[in-house]
């Protein structure tokens, strides 16, 4: 993988877990594909929303 999609993957995965902390709906789609629940909805895909919770690493 070169820098330019490690780097669109990790500004991807720093979105996702700022959408989580904000409480915004973020979905997981039956392919294992993760985006919040506009954003899927807008590419047609529909998948199970992460419940909200306690997130793996917060005190």
């Amino acid at each position: 993988m070169d820098n330019s999609n490690s780097d669109v993957a990790a500004a991807r995965r720093r979105a996702l877990a700022e959408a989580l902390r904000q409480g915004n709906p973020v979905v997981v789609t039956p392919t294992g594909e993760v985006g919040t629940k506009d954003e899927m909805q807008e590419n047609g895909m529909s998948g199970i929303q992460v419940p909200d919770g306690k997130l793996a690493g917060e005190d």
